[in-house]
């Protein structure tokens, strides 16, 4: 089965100080089951834990797999860097559509490879 791989916990504090989901990810839920890679509040400020964890849950990436980017972007960047680190420099990313109301799957090949 696939998997969505969540960048980051989409997670935000209300004005009463309660934390709630900042998006809907169920649209995702149609490419895969979702596993959220860093929890909310986790930065990229201290690179060698977050880093560590990026690939101990990234280590079996393949094409079947996504990346949904949501949160810090040097969260998002480094976990694209490592997915196509294991899945020889190919990733697919789900890009949400504000038109359509879905997400939009992009190949990305840094490769360099023929395709």
């Amino acid at each position: 089965m696939s998997i969505v791989y969540v960048t980051h916990e989409p997670y935000e504090r209300t004005i009463d100080g309660v934390m709630c989901s900042r998006f809907n990810l169920t649209p995702a839920v149609q490419y895969g089951k979702i596993q959220v890679l860093i929890p909310a509040g986790a930065s990229l400020i201290s690179s060698v834990p977050t880093v560590r964890t990026l690939r101990e849950k990234l280590r079996n990436f393949c094409d079947d797999d996504y990346l949904l980017p949501i949160g810090d972007p040097s969260i998002m960047m480094a976990a694209g860097a490592i997915a196509a680190e294991f899945n020889h420099g190919r990733i697919k990313v789900l890009r949400w559509d504000r038109k359509q109301r879905c997400y939009i799957p992009i190949q990305i090949d840094t490769s360099g490879k023929p395709l």
